[in-house]
């Protein structure tokens, strides 16, 4: 079975959710001093170690006009280091995915809720790691068949 790991990187926190290929769940958020990457990097190696994930998929900072974004390298770096961590991960276990506006849709979503602002810190990059997830699985779904 296919277990898949959603991943929402940032400065100081790494958001995660989890799916089977079907539901999409909000797991933990890593937390870590500001661009202290190496901590974080320990805590995800221990998660992808016990949770034993088949997919990575990474929240990819694209602009608006779909270019690479400058913080793009950022959540490269976390992915080298997951390669780094983790050296039996293949190249094919490891997705990036364009994540323009998932912030922006877990504070509506929260708004929406009734969620006070101040409980939308804790749990925002979980959710934009559960968007981002669902977005993929999404775009596996309904792609043709026969494409890779």
């Amino acid at each position: 079975m296919t277990k898949y790991l959603g991943l929402d990187v940032g400065t100081k926190t790494i958001g995660l959710a989890w799916s089977g290929g079907t539901i999409v769940s909000p797991g933990e958020t890593i937390r870590f001093p500001e661009e202290d990457y190496e901590k974080a990097l320990e805590q995800l190696t221990i998660i992808i170690h016990k949770e034993k994930p088949t997919i990575l998929v990474f929240g990819y900072p694209l602009n608006m006009d779909g270019t690479v974004s400058a913080t793009a390298d950022l959540v490269d770096y976390v992915i080298q280091g997951v390669r780094d961590y983790n050296p039996d991960l293949r190249d094919d276990q490891i997705v990036r995915v364009d994540e323009r506006r998932t912030t922006q849709m877990a504070h509506a979503i929260f708004h929406e809720a009734g969620i006070k602002n101040k409980k939308h810190k804790a749990k925002k990059d979980s959710l934009a790691a559960q968007l981002i997830l669902e977005q993929y699985l999404s775009m596996v779904k309904n792609k043709p068949q026969g494409d890779k």
